[in-house]
């Protein structure tokens, strides 16, 4: 190629000034280089950018600045191949410096054609942005790790809405907590997550608007997972905005506050036990003090009497008999008492409970009370009994109360039956609302006893409730209540059904899987 070509001094006073804009322009590096892309021309930018003189380049080739691995991959080439064929080629990536230092590079080569429309050389224009390039780079990597931070967030359930609540992000969070893999729920609308009730009166679009209308909508309530199980979701919608400030989309993040939705209802309902506990604990004291004071008073007339009447032995020994049996009747009042109240205390210790075989507690109950079914000659049958899981001592005061009862309640020789079945919630009588619907055993004890009236048939597990009096049958009247407690500390229940003069049959259910 010809020195006139590129030689721009030909070009007379405004090519001068145009070369000398050219030469002085520092921000870019422009190079003029010939057909076959040797360097011809070296600007200030060039030595400024590239760090070489303008003697040390001139007449080398432009691939000089490419590192060994574009080389590889022939970039240099393929550019000027382009240029030649579409007369432009641009690019940007990392080039190399004189002292192998590398910047990040935006270059522009251009085909230059002489009037025939050949390529007689190119211009190539470099702009360094290796500023630019961290600083993107530096966004680039805290935008992924900004989206790496909420796609991986396992607490939260992050969900990205469009406009109309469809669902366009998942993160890690929302498939653990909800159980849907993105490409599973990825294009479906929002609604999924809420159950029938709450779809029926419209709140999943609700919230949108609601969203939508102040920026922000918060709800706690029970939502659905993929499984058809619920949980019990703490949610915050949050509209996004677009630069017009127009609505685009929202975002929704859940939080999995089942467990402590359970812990507060359990308070609550602690907290309505605790009210119930008081309410029998007003009349405990009410009916407990007429019973407690009555020995009481016994206790102080008769020691009134000794004092006064010392000197008459007879009269003392007979009195001091009168005066143990009203303090051996007050003791055993308030040891019944006692285990009645320590019922409530011991009902959540975890600690107590363990395997309870019932047919061991048929064997222990006969033999506590082996003299009274000596001198009564009472028989005690039982058929096969299960092995419960509970509190083992309060089982065995449940079947001593429920033995003794037949035992003390007879006029003729006490025959006793203990049998077990399993039955459903709804075979069970009168069963109350708490009880849980599921498989119960059915513990019957039947005797031949003296019996009651059937108008009595709750009532007996009040406390204090006596049927018979003191004279002819002895007891505190706390036993049944006692039994009701423990059947109730087990998530059962008692019944009686009776027939004056014809005996009694008291009915246990305990849970099939029963614990305290």
């Amino acid at each position: 190629m010809s020195e006139e070509h590129l030689n721009v001094n030909s070009l007379g006073s405004k090519g001068l000034l145009y070369q000398k804009m050219v030469e002085e322009i520092q921000d870019y590096a422009i190079i003029i280089m010939d057909d076959k892309v040797f360097i011809q021309n070296w600007n200030r930018g060039a030595q400024k950018i590239k760090l070489y003189s303008e003697e040390e380049i001139l007449g080398k080739h432009f691939s000089i600045f490419y590192l060994a691995e574009d080389l590889e991959n022939d970039l240099p080439g393929k550019l000027m191949k382009e240029a030649r064929d579409t007369g432009r080629a641009a690019q940007e990536g990392w080039r190399k410096r004189k002292d192998g230092s590398h910047f990040w590079g935006s270059i522009t080569i251009t085909a230059l054609h002489d009037e025939d429309d050949n390529v007689i050389g190119f211009s190539k224009v470099t702009r360094d942005l290796t500023d630019k390039k961290i600083a993107d780079d530096k966004l680039r990597l805290s935008e992924q790790r900004y989206h790496q931070m909420i796609a991986e967030v396992q607490d939260y359930a992050i969900i990205l809405l469009d406009a109309g609540g469809i669902i366009e992000n998942w993160n890690v969070g929302a498939e653990k907590i909800k159980g849907y893999r993105s490409e599973e729920v990825i294009g479906k609308s929002f609604e999924i997550f809420y159950t029938e009730e709450d779809k029926a009166i419209g709140l999943p679009q609700r919230l949108l608007k609601l969203a939508r209308d102040t920026g922000r909508a918060a709800l706690e309530g029970w939502r659905l997972r993929k499984d058809g199980t619920k949980f019990w979701g703490s949610v915050t919608i949050t509209a996004l905005h677009g630069k017009e400030g127009n609505v685009i989309g929202f975002s929704k993040v859940t939080r999995d506050l089942t467990q402590q939705k359970i812990a507060e209802e359990k308070l609550a309902n602690y907290t309505a036990e605790l009210e119930i506990q008081n309410s029998e604990l007003e009349q405990f004291a009410y009916v407990a003090s007429h019973d407690l004071q009555e020995p009481l008073r016994k206790i102080q007339t008769f020691a009134e009497l000794i004092k006064d009447n010392y000197d008459d032995k007879a009269f003392a020994e007979k009195y001091f008999k009168k005066l143990d049996q009203s303090a051996k009747r007050m003791a055993e009042l308030v040891r019944s008492l006692l285990n009645y109240s320590r019922l409530a205390k011991d009902k959540d210790d975890s600690s107590a409970l363990g395997e309870v075989n019932l047919d061991a507690l048929v064997t222990e109950t006969k033999e506590d009370f082996e003299l009274l079914i000596e001198e009564k000659k009472a028989v005690i049958r039982s058929g096969a009994l299960p092995v419960i899981t509970g509190n083992r001592i309060q089982l065995g005061q449940l079947f001593s109360n429920l033995i003794s009862n037949a035992l003390k309640f007879s006029k003729t020789t006490p025959v006793i039956e203990i049998n077990c079945t399993i039955v459903k919630k709804d075979q069970i009588a009168d069963a109350p609302k708490t009880l849980a619907d599921q498989d119960y055993y059915q513990l019957t004890f039947s005797d031949n006893g003296i019996g009651f009236e059937e108008q009595y048939s709750k009532t007996i597990f009040s406390l204090f409730q006596r049927l018979h009096g003191k004279q002819d049958y002895a007891g505190t009247g706390i036993g049944l209540a006692l039994c009701k407690k423990i059947a109730e500390n087990h998530h059962g229940f008692i019944s009686a059904t009776s027939e004056l003069g014809k005996g009694a049959t008291f009915f246990v259910y305990l849970p099939v899987s029963a614990r305290v």
